[in-house]
């Protein structure tokens, strides 16, 4: 039997859901964690791992190749707290010798704060990968593909597909909250996706201002209204104690904080032209069936957006824009 580790960097805002994660991979077999916190940052999640008896590792900018020489594991995948391990995965791995895997994302996310827990969920599957490797053919370890310098077998997403890492990219309107309102102190994991954008048709036009996360969400969440809902396989916690905690870290009312937060993303939703979505859906299952090497969500997301952003600022659009809110009041939309 191989043994298996996972590297994982982690920050405040990941604390309430932090305990689920650990729990569900001892359960399917991790014998190592390798967490990789910001000097001085994230004391919760030092305090869940020390109860774990889970040594953490600091370092600036929460670089994971500061832990690659420690890994005695046959296995090593890097993933994030909200990030899961298929249940099939290692029981592969140990009667195949495979020397690397790729592994799309299985997508899921909403708004809704009670989604986390709940039994069933919609999902959508994307080629954007994570790998695990045979630590003894590791060359560098990687957040999304580590590279590897043996002969053996790398296998690409076309097998992969049996064993995507179930990404619970947004797990309600709390999440995004600690996320997006400064709860902690910055660090590299806190501050991805908030790389601020700017969609401006011309000088008289509406502009469009938001974190690069808010489009992201809000391409998924249209997504998924378009996919039937499953059981969701994983059993997921919630430590709301902790939630309350920092909740009551927010500056101001947290309340009105995640109103806004909804707003922001329910506006990108309406700039996304319902053609797109189902177009891309399709342009994504192509995608899988070719076996790419990986793509980057963020960006296919933000092209699309800006494509349907300038379409609604011309003629047409604004005619297609009129056309679906006289539909909607009659409410045939």
């Amino acid at each position: 039997m191989s043994s298996y580790a996972i590297v994982v960097r982690a920050f405040d805002g990941e604390a309430p859901y932090l305990q689920s994660f650990i729990d569900y991979h001892r359960r399917l077999g991790v014998e190592a964690f390798y967490p990789v916190l910001a000097p001085g940052a994230a004391p919760l999640c030092r305090d869940i791992f020390a109860k774990n008896q889970i040594r953490f590792h600091e370092s600036e900018g929460q670089r994971i190749g500061s832990v690659q020489d420690l890994i005695r594991e046959d296995y090593v995948a890097v993933i994030d707290a909200d990030e899961y391990l298929h249940p099939d995965l290692f029981r592969f791995l140990d009667e195949e010798s495979v020397e690397s895997l790729l592994m799309p994302w299985r997508l899921t996310a909403s708004l809704d704060d009670d989604f986390f827990e709940s039994a069933q969920k919609k999902f959508f599957v994307f080629p954007q990968v994570k790998s695990i490797v045979q630590t003894s053919a590791l060359k560098r370890l990687r957040l999304h593909a580590s590279n590897t310098s043996g002969s053996g077998r790398c296998l690409g997403i076309a097998q992969g597909q049996q064993f995507p890492v179930q990404h619970y990219y947004l797990r309600g309107l709390d999440d995004l909250l600690l996320k997006e309102g400064g709860v902690v102190r910055r660090t590299l994991a806190q501050s991805s996706g908030r790389k601020q954008v700017n969609l401006n048709a011309d000088a008289d036009a509406d502009s469009l201002d938001f974190p690069s996360r808010h489009a992201r969400v809000a391409f998924l969440l249209n997504v998924l209204e378009t996919r039937p809902e499953q059981l969701d396989p994983y059993s997921m916690t919630l430590d709301r104690s902790m939630l309350d905690y920092l909740r009551n870290s927010v500056h101001g009312d947290p309340d009105a904080a995640k109103q806004a937060l909804r707003d922001s993303v329910a506006r990108i939703q309406r700039v996304y032209r319902k053609r797109t979505i189902h177009r891309e859906i399709r342009a994504t299952q192509q995608l899988l069936a070719s076996d790419p090497h990986k793509v980057s969500y963020q960006k296919r997301v933000l092209k699309l957006l800006r494509r349907d952003f300038e379409f609604r600022q011309s003629w047409l659009g604004l005619f297609e824009n009129a056309r679906d809110s006289l539909l909607m009041n009659r409410g045939r939309l």
